[in-house]
């Protein structure tokens, strides 16, 4: 009896707190997506001297720089970040984009990005940069590995319809 006793007292226990777990919210009443990923967008966008700040810092401990190292490091990142935002509301403020302009702005980003890669060449030592570049190297893994098996990582666009056809 004690046990029939203790069996339905635990039924009870996990049927109560199985209700009370459910969601009262429904569909209607969450904000749409859109609208929370772009108060996300606004709480994450930094101005170029916070970006440039965060990039140092990072830079600095992983590559062990000396003063002298940081400083510079510091106005090539702040120079780097101000070019980026510039370029970035020039591409906004053209409106529609166009696959011409949208080829020019990943070119002009590459060049910036080459531009910077190598004065920093000249700031670190051949260590330090070589340590730089295995680092950038494994980064660089770890985001294809993370990527792998995630909906829509296709290579080429011909890619989701041969996966579509396959799956039917």
């Amino acid at each position: 009896m004690k046990k029939l006793i203790a069996a339905l007292s635990l039924g009870v226990l996990v049927a109560g707190s199985a209700y009370a777990q459910t969601s009262t919210t429904t569909q209607q009443d969450r904000k749409p997506r859109s609208e929370m990923r772009a108060a996300m967008k606004h709480k994450a966008q930094k101005n170029p001297e916070e970006m440039a700040q965060m990039k140092t810092d990072r830079m600095a401990q992983r590559l062990e720089l000396n003063a002298s190292q940081k400083n510079q490091l510091q106005a090539l990142n702040l120079r780097h970040a101000q070019e980026m935002k510039a370029m970035r509301e020039s591409y906004k403020a053209t409106g529609e984009k166009t696959a011409e302009q949208r080829a020019q702005m990943q070119e002009a980003r590459k060049a910036s990005h080459n531009k910077w890669q190598a004065e920093l060449k000249g700031i670190l030592s051949a260590e330090q940069f070589a340590k730089y570049e295995t680092d950038k190297a494994e980064m660089k893994q770890k985001r294809a590995e993370g990527k792998k098996g995630r909906k829509g990582d296709f290579q080429k666009k011909g890619d989701y319809q041969k996966k579509q056809q396959q799956g039917k």
